[in-house]
């Protein structure tokens, strides 16, 4: 955690955040793992400021209540406090704050929760004889929909200049590790066309405030465009500020994981893990539950292996045929569904139905106050829009999975806003950076589209699902024709994301999914594949949320998650 210069100890601060309806229970035993195995080299902190149904007020408002956090987090550090004070002492609920404000030529957005820090532990002054601190190193590990809020809060951070060199007017802060577990980047649209995934789709949409919208990429952020297409667009703050982080990894469930699906944790179109007993798979020595190597068996030998055992069964005895058939039976989960499913599924489905109507009623309430007046907001959706030529790590799309090393150099030109360009233009820019792949000088066209030219995701979409879906919510490089999405829902699109699995074929994912999985795999990316074989509910396990999901696969992605930190951790 430090590296000591004349004047102050150095700080890795690292941020952990929490899913939906979570709390920071759920991030504890990561934290606990983080003591144990590391030390004192990092200082980490649980956020606590979007807990339970403030998670419902969407990635945007959740981010800005985070940043609000982060500052006074610091501030309680190079105060000379300590953190561990801060727990249970909840931040305002409100976002609001005022914009002209200003502290070290950066934005303070935390003069609302300024009680919360002022008075923990000030004595850290020079008078006192304790050394000084300073947070000079950043990461950030979220689970589930903490990932997603921590992308658009680190966005609001290098807006204020929190990772700008002091050179330059900033705080001078080193972006190091930004880590996402189990996080839905391509939102949670199910790509199945079956009753139930329409009604999942639709109520969770509406139920779930803000939050739910934007998961379901119904909303309309900018220009009519979700915001998570906005924060994977190549040009913009979001995927600027997340090239500048040292690594960048992800870690995805291949299996029980049904909030968060392997394609959409991992921001791909396809999921190569969806038929595991055709897999044969390589684990890793120390982490049991870590992937390292996958292929697929081959087909005509697994076709020869069940027409085989098909002929045995019809062969066999009918007292041999019943045996081996209800041995296939996982009777411990079938059981206890049968004896209490009847009774205890419908009351489940009423307190939780009421429970989340409620909180989403409150949730739309306290929103529209927070954006009566909310000009930080207002400014991130201007930036939004603002076009910024980044250094990417890799263009190359075609690769499921890459390592991330070494620190990126990002040039920022802040050169167009697209909401200066209502007419449809092209505007020809010239990067003088050395190119990624280390070629020459190259040439960048980026056209803005008006937004009375967009085309709607919907009318890529066959059937009532058109009517969830915001009418303007794409541009034209998001859209497909209708005779592409068709051939990709009956299974005749390669992979892009793994093009070397020849069996392996796009998912009915909409085009915008497809847009924003291109947009994420041009930057570096570490990805992780976490088998967690004996949880029933993997999204729970892959973090051992609780007591409970205390396996030995989610342990080993934990200790994974944690390791991760060693390399480099030190290096300021």
């Amino acid at each position: 955690m430090t590296t000591t210069t004349t004047d102050y100890e150095n700080v890795h601060l690292i941020i952990l955040h929490h899913g939906l309806w979570g709390n920071v229970g759920h991030v504890r035993f990561i934290a606990e793992q983080f003591k144990q195995r590391l030390g004192d080299r990092l200082l980490v902190y649980r956020a606590q400021a979007n807990e339970s149904a403030y998670t419902y007020d969407g990635i945007d408002v959740c981010g800005q209540r985070l940043v609000q956090e982060i500052h006074s987090v610091v501030k309680v550090i190079e105060n000379g406090g300590n953190v561990e004070e801060m727990k249970g002492q909840k931040l305002k609920p409100t976002t609001t704050a005022k914009s002209d404000e200003t502290k070290q030529g950066t934005t303070n957005t935390s003069n609302k929760n300024e009680d919360l820090s002022k008075d923990i532990g000030t004595a850290g002054s020079s008078g006192s004889g304790k050394k000084l601190r300073k947070v000079a190193q950043f990461s950030f590990l979220g689970y589930s929909l903490g990932g997603l809020i921590g992308r658009f809060a680190i966005a609001m951070l290098d807006l204020e200049g929190f990772f700008t060199s002091k050179e330059e007017g900033g705080r001078g802060v080193e972006p190091v590790y930004f880590v996402t577990m189990a996080t839905p980047h391509l939102g949670i649209r199910q790509p199945s066309r079956s009753r139930f995934t329409k009604v999942y789709n639709f109520l969770s949409a509406r139920m779930l405030s803000r939050t739910g919208e934007q998961l379901q990429l119904v909303d309309d952020y900018v220009y009519g465009k979700p915001i998570l297409l906005v924060m994977s667009e190549p040009t913009s703050i979001f995927i600027h500020v997340l090239a500048k982080f040292k690594r960048r990894v992800v870690y995805s469930n291949v299996s029980n994981d049904r909030s968060v699906p392997f394609w959409t944790a991992s921001f791909s179109d396809a999921d190569p893990f969806r038929k595991l007993d055709a897999m044969e798979i390589q684990y890793h020595d120390e982490y049991s539950s870590l992937i390292e190597s996958y292929e697929h068996q081959d087909q005509e030998a697994l076709e020869r292996i069940a027409k085989e055992r098909a002929e045995y069964l019809k062969m066999a005895s009918f007292t041999e045929r019943t045996s081996i058939r209800l041995k296939a039976i996982p009777w411990k989960k079938y059981v206890l569904f049968g004896l209490l499913g009847p009774v205890l599924i419908p009351v489940w489905i009423v307190i939780a139905c009421s429970t989340i109507s409620v909180q989403g009623f409150k949730s739309r309430r306290r929103t529209k106050q927070i954006f009566g007046s909310n000009p930080e907001l207002d400014k991130m959706k201007d930036e939004a829009v603002v076009v910024r030529m980044t250094a990417l790590l890799d263009e190359d799309t075609s690769s499921a999975s890459s390592s991330a090393t070494g620190s990126p150099k990002v040039p920022e030109q802040r050169l167009l806003s697209t909401k200066d360009t209502q007419a449809d233009s092209s505007v020809t820019l010239q990067d003088d950076a050395e190119g990624p792949k280390g070629g020459a000088n190259t040439t960048t066209t980026i056209t803005a589209t008006p937004k009375s030219t967009q085309t709607s995701i919907a009318e890529t979409i066959d059937g009532d699902d058109s009517n969830h879906v915001n009418k303007t919510s794409t541009t034209q490089a998001t859209t497909a024709t209708g005779s592409s999405f068709k051939a990709a829902a009956a299974g005749h699109v390669a992979s892009i994301s793994f093009p070397h699995l020849k069996n392996v074929r796009q998912l009915r994912l909409l085009p915008v999914q497809i847009e924003i999985s291109r947009n994420m795999n041009r930057l570096k990316w570490k990805k992780n594949a976490i088998h967690c074989a004996t949880a029933m509910n993997a999204h729970a396990s892959i973090i051992v949320r609780e007591g409970r999901f205390s396996g030995k696969d989610g342990i080993a992605a934990v200790q994974h998650a944690v390791d991760i930190f060693r390399d480099d951790g030190e290096d300021i």
